[in-house]
């Protein structure tokens, strides 16, 4: 299910411009004045350089909305450049190889 879910949304970011998709990505900015400046107590007695160093839940899903933030923009990219300067010339040519294949073997097999 996961899987269909996370095709889904790349779906939905290839077909939303650049500012929708960017908005997708980048979490909302809630933050209440209560949080500010609190600080919890290390779990199990750990000391307090632990509790410091040690990465947060909060730490990996901002590295996660960061590399999100990073495909969405390299997409854009990729897709302004695309419609700039049309596809790459080997691109094409590939898919006409593809092609001469695809119809060599069609022949090869309407024959036997």
């Amino acid at each position: 299910m996961q899987i269909a879910a996370f095709l889904s949304d790349l779906k939905s970011l290839s077909i939303c411009t650049h500012e929708a998709a960017i908005a997708l990505v980048k979490p909302a900015a809630t933050t209440n004045a209560s949080e500010v400046g609190q600080v919890s107590s290390p779990p199990n007695g750990a000391s307090i350089t632990n509790a410091i160093n040690a990465p947060s839940a909060a730490d990996e899903t901002d590295s996660e909305l960061q590399r999100a933030n990073e495909l969405v923009s390299l997409h854009y990219d990729v897709k302004l450049k695309y419609l700039e300067t049309g596809p790459d010339a080997e691109l094409e040519k590939a898919a006409q190889d593809v092609e001469k294949v695809l119809r060599d073997l069609s022949r090869l097999k309407s024959k036997a």
